[in-house]
């Protein structure tokens, strides 16, 4: 089975999963959505940041950047991560409006840590499973949670906080359902860029559709449970997959 449809059946099994689990424990009961007194100004003052982060992201990629070798080098890159994503994810800090508005909730967060644990392991059984080539579970395991990885690990964190950060605040403005389906689609837009500059066929881009409603469905879930905690496990080890040997 091709990886991408690998991955949409592991994220959509991860939802229906999360669904479940929401259901019987009580971590995600209905909370409080963040209110602003101008929502447009603060989804100006996001999009102002995410402009921010493509430019250090491209001082980064000129080499402009900590740089340490050895055991250390985790650390460093994850310190770049972190300067990276300061413009989006420094916001509710500098705009006093609580983490809560970044979907950071800090009761129960171990609960919600290892219950988002469970269903990453269980994700990737999915993707050991059902993707032709994939090394086994325990291979798989190993190969995502390996130390090196440490700061792609901090990396989806930090992009995990800034969709939330803006996802938030454009539900602020248009309503979530309309949110959900502007992210999802903006998200599924840029891969655009780069499938003209292979020359994907167009069948590939039929496959957009596809990542569109899985956009909508993962942030629809997210936004049910408005808590990153449980989603970055599974985000992060689905993301790592891409980085392991097919035989």
């Amino acid at each position: 089975m091709q990886h991408s449809l690998v991955l949409a059946i592991a994220y959509a099994s991860v939802c229906a999963l999360w669904w479940g689990v929401s259901r019987v424990v009580p971590l995600w009961g209905d909370r409080e959505r963040p209110r602003f007194a101008h929502p447009w100004r603060e989804v100006g003052v996001v999009l102002l940041g995410v402009a921010g982060v493509l430019l250090l992201g491209q001082l980064w990629a000129r080499g402009i950047r900590l740089e340490v070798q050895g055991a250390w080098a985790p650390v460093a890159e994850s310190i770049n991560q972190i300067i990276i994503f300061a413009p989006v994810v420094a916001l509710p800090i500098l705009r006093r409006q609580g983490w809560a508005s970044a979907w950071v909730r800090p009761d129960g967060i171990l609960v919600r840590l290892a219950i988002g644990l469970g269903l990453a392991l269980l994700a990737l059984l999915l993707y050991s499973g059902l993707e032709r080539g994939a090394p086994s579970w325990a291979e798989t395991i190993r190969g995502v949670y390996r130390p090196a990885r440490a700061h792609l690990a901090v990396q989806v964190l930090l992009e995990d906080l800034a969709i939330a950060i803006l996802l938030v605040r454009v539900a602020a403005t248009i309503g979530p359902r309309a949110a959900i389906l502007s992210v999802a689609a903006l998200f599924a837009a840029g891969h655009v860029p780069s499938m003209l500059t292979r020359g994907d066929s167009a069948a590939e881009f039929v496959g957009l559709l596809r990542d569109f409603g899985l956009g909508v469905l993962v942030l629809g879930t997210a936004w049910r449970g408005a808590d990153i905690a449980w989603l970055w496990p599974a985000h992060y080890s689905l993301d790592m997959t891409q980085f392991l040997s097919r035989h």
